[in-house]
């Protein structure tokens, strides 16, 4: 069974790999979108700089005040202040799930922005956990669109450059 701390974790990762991937923008160019119904990249991360805790926030206090407020204070955010963004939310991600007890992760009652109701944990697996990693997987996408032709698979599920095999 799941426990909060594997959450925790993941959520953390994500941050670390989203991170590591910031690294990988060509030129550092983040006005890359691609199409104009689409996020640029620097609307992308202020989006990744507090969903993961936003979201939390949300499940947790049954209302979208706390993630509103976040989501706010991203709008400004530059890529220079990418990093810091996302260690911010790593630690208070840490802050919260050092506060919330066993108890209330597995039993206290959720609703997702659908009005399915579901046990605490559950919820925030389904959301801030899965909103983490598909607009991670965003930014890996247009990394690549955007020309960076470097990086592959370990750099978007690990967060780390790894050289490719040779084929024979």
């Amino acid at each position: 069974m799941l426990g909060k701390n594997d959450i925790l974790d993941s959520l953390l990762r994500e941050c670390e790999i989203s991170k590591h991937l910031a690294t990988k923008i060509p030129g550092g160019d983040t006005s890359f979108q691609p199409c104009d119904s689409q996020r640029t990249m620097l609307e992308l991360m202020r989006y990744q700089s507090f969903c993961g805790l936003g979201g939390t926030y949300a499940m947790y206090d049954g209302d979208w005040d706390r993630y509103r407020e976040l989501s706010q204070a991203a709008e400004t955010l530059e890529a220079k202040d990418f990093d810091a963004a996302m260690d911010r939310q790593a630690d208070g991600l840490r802050k919260f799930f050092g506060d919330l007890s066993d108890e209330e992760f597995s039993s206290r009652p959720a609703k997702t922005p659908l009005g399915e109701e579901l046990p605490l944990g559950r919820t925030l697996l389904e959301l801030p956990v899965k909103w983490m990693t598909a607009y991670r997987m965003q930014m890996y996408l247009y990394c690549k669109q955007a020309g960076n032709d470097e990086i592959w698979t370990p750099n978007c599920w690990a967060g780390i450059d790894m050289e490719r095999p040779v084929a024979n």
